[in-house]
């Protein structure tokens, strides 16, 4: 005899009278997340989208309104697409790199010895409990005209005079592949270390070698792991907004420096709102496309075997 269901929940009949409906479980334990997302990522979102449309006024008060000049403003401005531009690039730059050097870390953290594996993931997972600060922080030292990267150059006689690293694309493109790198380990490890090793040993039975062994069945089984790595990577670098600060600088503006200027100097709730809107949605493209173009490269490559 199977036990009753523990999500029963109480509604009125015609009658007026009560009478039990069963709910799904897993609506029960979606719930504490769901009340979550509404209200601390749907409604702020929402509240953003309804400033987006608002005027701002002569002495800069915020108008309520229903006008579409915040975006005209931002689209006719070719400084502002540019930022948005300089944006996606850097976080594609940011994800690629993340994802070569986190690829070979994971795949060489997955095969190591079970006794060293936990140890190199606490190593990998280390910075995490450091601050992003201060992190960045050691990298002005590093990047500096008189850092580590420049002496060293210096000293090997590659370069004859110091190079700009600090307040560069370059730089904030170092310090961000740092900060995110362990995240792309994460994400590719679970996947590596959870896949059957059987089909990578029937492989080389068969008389594969171990280069066909890795493109024909490691990296296809890896796909959700890359996706899921990229897509988060990519995710937070075009919204980070502390390293693009310290190390960029007023010198390398992406769209997080640029919101945060609109709302916190210039006092321009309107503008910053579309800012994050045009943020979001973009994102939100560029990862469904990212994502059918994967579907339909895996259901071709699925069609030719």
């Amino acid at each position: 005899m199977q036990p009753m269901p523990l999500s029963l929940s109480f509604d009125h009949g015609k009658d007026g009278s009560l009478m039990l409906r069963r709910l799904p479980p897993q609506w029960i334990l979606m719930a504490p997340g769901l009340l979550i997302l509404i209200f601390f990522f749907l409604l702020p979102v929402g509240q953003l989208l309804l400033f987006s449309f608002y005027r701002t006024t002569a002495d800069g008060m915020m108008e309520k309104a229903f006008v579409f000049e915040q975006y005209l403003a931002f689209f006719k401005d070719p400084h502002y697409l540019k930022i948005l531009w300089r944006t996606l690039v850097m976080g594609a730059v940011i994800s690629l790199l993340c994802l070569i050097l986190g690829y070979c870390l994971a795949y060489g953290v997955a095969r190591s010895n079970p006794k060293n594996k936990y140890l190199l993931l606490l190593l990998i997972a280390l910075p995490l409990l450091t601050s992003a600060v201060i992190r960045n922080f050691g990298w002005i030292v590093i990047l500096g005209r008189k850092g580590l990267i420049n002496q060293l150059l210096l000293n090997i006689g590659f370069i004859d005079k110091p190079i700009d690293l600090l307040y560069t694309s370059t730089g904030v493109v170092i310090a961000m592949v740092h900060v995110l790198l362990p995240f792309m380990v994460l994400v590719l490890y679970s996947v590596l270390d959870g896949m059957d090793r059987n089909l990578e040993s029937a492989a080389a039975n068969l008389g594969a070698s171990p280069s066909k062994v890795f493109w024909f069945v490691t990296l296809p089984l890896s796909l959700p792991g890359i996706v899921a790595g990229t897509l988060l990577v990519f995710s937070i670098s075009i919204s980070f907004y502390i390293t693009p600060a310290l190390i960029g600088g007023p010198r390398v503006q992406v769209m997080a420096t640029e919101i945060y200027n609109q709302t916190i100097h210039l006092m321009n709730w309107p503008y910053a709102s579309a800012l994050a809107v045009v943020l979001l949605v973009t994102v939100f493209l560029i990862t469904n496309l990212y994502n059918r173009a994967l579907r339909r490269s895996s259901a071709q490559g699925a069609g030719i075997v």
